[in-house]
């Protein structure tokens, strides 16, 4: 006892003395006491000591030495070695940590930090070790730094925090970080905690999880600055309840067994949506602020997800690089999951750069529950993913799909070159084959009880710019679309160009009604350009179709008003040739020109004019050319005219007054002509000629149309009268 007590006089006068640290050794734990904070030590009945709030027992005490190390107050050093682990306790936490070590794991109980200033315990973790683990327990927020770690536990999680409070995981500067896990274990990820993850910091993290999730959490995860390398996880590589927020950084994740990153709701909690600051939030939504983004789902992923959200996914910037090869999952047969890039209750994209590359059966770019909704930014889809039937159901690829679609800004891109594919799908409905479901031809599909909607761009006239590139073919009975629609189309404004190359493959297909009110539209299709179940309204907008393979615009809602032309521009032509049209709707009489738009039509005369050669139930097998209650004047040419491309042809009144230019991309054998434009009146006289020269002075030039020039044509084509 002389001893101990002499040995302590001593070590007290050397503090003193020389200001250095006391070190307390308790097996592989280390408690360290700056000579500023060692204070009074009590030493009590020869069996007890107590230093600031800590009492330890005599006989649990190693060694006891004084030198001359630094100590950082409200940190814990830990470091790992082979086979072994040493911990460091900042005195002024030495009672508010109880660490015990076996082997290389540490386990740590964490208590009241309320006592040093309002501030968090710190955990620094350093050096390498292929058996080891970090078990954290208690109920205070703290900070978990990796400093250099290359940690291992081949039996189980490498850092399992049950602690239920906000800790920060921060990668310490110029450090690079390797944690792995056991395979077959019982843990829910390489990295998890109980409670809110904060992931940050300037230096690199690589995680694999091999026997469940990479990193997992039971509340939210943030991830800010860091370079974070999922590389492998036989589960997800980020799954958290409640939402995930990604700030900024660079994250890449590979090599996963079911999603990228996933947020779900905490069943638990009440659920929210979006709150102030993301507080008391559980509202299972995704969100990607900022940063470098990459993740890559396996073909060997059933129904793995990129990005999947049971709430919101909301992309504000960032560069987003996606790639879906997972495979269907079919083990619930009424309710197949399907590979995707994106997918959410809703999904929205305000800005960024998002790129996504689908290759799994079927699979889709984005879909969404509810409404995908783009606001800005840039979507690139490429998505060559291959049909399968299932329950004698086709199912083809998606590059959007949702109940509800609205394209208002940003520039998006999708090229489709799978069978049976869809760029765009959107709506629902009841659908039935009975019969009397497409007008007059009748004997299609019907649909009822259809709700959704697509729109494009905003009233203004503001929109995206859309470009849609299909190359597939049918499989089976199912035909590859642009866009598909079984609700109403409304387009306001933006740009769209559109590209099909096989028979089946229309443009745009509503099986409720399109309504053009504003931008720039072009389709270059195979078949239809523009097909609706029922009526197609230009309201607006400039819109230029070209089918080489069947109708360029075909309505089949036979009835008055079938194919509108308001305040619009539509320029419609096929190079098919007979039975198929530039403005089909079963009956000419049907079209209705109720604004001062443009109209120009070019193709053949079904059944000897307009397409009555259609029988079906309520269906006019009649070629009435003759529109009632035309705002303006028009004409019906039924007479043969070719046209040649590399030709301007300019429709102009006796004056010689430019009502409009137009060109075709091949040439066009037309036996049905349609004229209407602004300024034509019934009973005058009107001529088409045309030039070799391309008209310079057009205020809008698009695909062929030439408007407000005054380019006038040198040879003659046609002349008629106005009705």
């Amino acid at each position: 006892m002389k001893k101990i007590y002499s040995l302590l006089i001593g070590l007290m006068l050397t503090i003193a003395a020389q200001a250095q640290t006391l070190n307390v050794v308790i097996g592989d734990v280390t408690y360290q006491y700056p000579a500023s904070q060692a204070g009074l030590m009590n030493y009590s009945d020869g069996t007890t000591l107590t230093i600031l709030d800590k009492t330890f027992s005599v006989s649990d005490i190693s060694k006891m030495y004084v030198d001359a190390s630094e100590v950082e107050a409200n940190s814990v050093n830990i470091s790992y070695n082979g086979t072994s682990a040493k911990v460091s306790i900042a005195g002024n936490i030495a009672s508010y940590v109880n660490a015990s070590v076996s082997g290389a794991h540490i386990s740590i109980s964490q208590t009241n930090t309320a006592d040093i200033d309002g501030d968090e315990i710190t955990y620094i973790l350093s050096g390498t070790t292929n058996d080891g683990s970090l078990s954290l327990d208690g109920s205070y927020k703290c900070t978990i730094q990796l400093a250099g770690l290359t940690l291992t536990n081949p039996s189980g999680a490498a850092i399992n925090i049950t602690n239920k409070k906000r800790i920060q995981i921060s990668v310490k500067k110029d450090t690079e970080n390797t944690l792995t896990d056991g395979a077959n274990g019982s843990q829910k990820g390489c990295i998890y905690s109980k409670g809110q993850l904060q992931m940050q910091g300037n230096g690199i993290l690589n995680v694999t999880g091999n026997t469940a999730h990479a990193i997992k959490s039971g509340d939210y995860v943030s991830v800010k600055n860091l370079t974070l390398n999922i590389l492998g996880a036989v589960k997800d590589g980020i799954s958290c309840n409640k939402f995930f927020q990604m700030k900024s950084g660079n994250v890449t994740i590979k090599a996963v067994g079911d999603d990228g990153i996933q947020a779900e709701l905490e069943s638990d909690d009440t659920t929210t949506s979006e709150t102030d600051g993301h507080e008391d939030e559980n509202s299972g939504n995704l969100y990607i602020e900022d940063g470098t983004l990459t993740i890559s789902v396996p073909t060997t992923a059933a129904g793995g997800k990129c990005l999947k959200a049971e709430g919101l996914a909301r992309i504000d910037g960032g560069t987003i690089t996606l790639n879906a090869a997972g495979k269907v999952d079919t083990s619930d047969s009424t309710d197949p999951s399907y590979s995707a890039a994106i997918k959410g209750t809703n999904v929205i994209i305000n800005d960024g750069t998002v790129g996504i590359t689908v290759t799994g059966t079927a699979g889709r770019g984005i879909s969404a529950d509810n409404t995908i909704t783009t606001n800005g930014g840039t979507l690139n889809i490429t998505n060559s993913a291959t049909p399968t039937t299932i329950s004698s159901d086709v199912k083809g690829a998606k590059g959007l799909k949702a109940l509800n679609i609205a394209l208002n800004a940003g520039t998006i891109t999708i090229n489709m070159s799978g069978n049976a594919a869809k760029a765009i799908r959107c709506g629902d409905g009841t659908q039935s084959s009975s019969g009397g479901g497409m007008g007059p031809m009748g004997g299609g599909t019907k649909w009822t009880n259809v709700t959704g909607s697509y729109t494009q761009g905003k009233s203004d006239g503001t929109g995206p710019t859309l470009t849609v590139n299909s190359t597939g073919s049918a499989y089976s009975s199912s035909s590859a679309k642009a866009i598909k629609a079984i609700c109403a189309v409304v387009i306001y404004g933006g740009q769209t160009e559109v590209y099909t190359k096989s028979s089946g493959a229309e443009g745009l297909e509503s099986k409720t009604s399109v309504d053009i009110q504003g931008g720039k539209h072009y389709f270059q299709c195979y078949d239809d350009c523009i097909n609706s179940a029922g009526k197609i309204m230009f309201n607006g907008g400039v819109t230029v179709c070209y089918s080489n393979g069947n109708d360029a615009v075909d309505s089949n809602a036979g009835t008055t008003g079938a194919i509108t032309i308001g305040n619009g521009v539509v320029f419609a032509y096929t190079t098919k040739g007979a039975p198929e049209e530039g403005l089909d709707c079963d009956n000419n009489s049907y079209i209705q020109i109720t604004g001062t738009g443009i109209g120009i039509s070019a193709g053949a005369n079904q059944g000897g004019g307009g397409g009555g050669g259609r029988p079906g139930p309520g269906g006019n097998t009649s070629s009435g050319n003759t529109i009632s209650n035309a705002a303006q004047g028009y004409a019906f040419v039924t007479s043969t005219i070719s046209y040649q491309a590399n030709r301007y042809y300019t429709l102009a009144d006796a004056s010689s007054n430019n009502l409009v230019t137009y060109s075709f991309a091949a040439s066009c054998s037309s036996s049905l002509a349609l004229f209407t434009a602004k300024g034509m009146t019934k009973g005058s006289s009107y001529n088409v000629k045309y030039s070799t020269t391309k008209p310079t002075d057009a205020t809008t030039e698009w695909h062929g149309l030439y408007l407000g020039s005054t380019h006038q044509g040198t040879t003659s084509v046609t002349t008629f009268t106005a009705q």
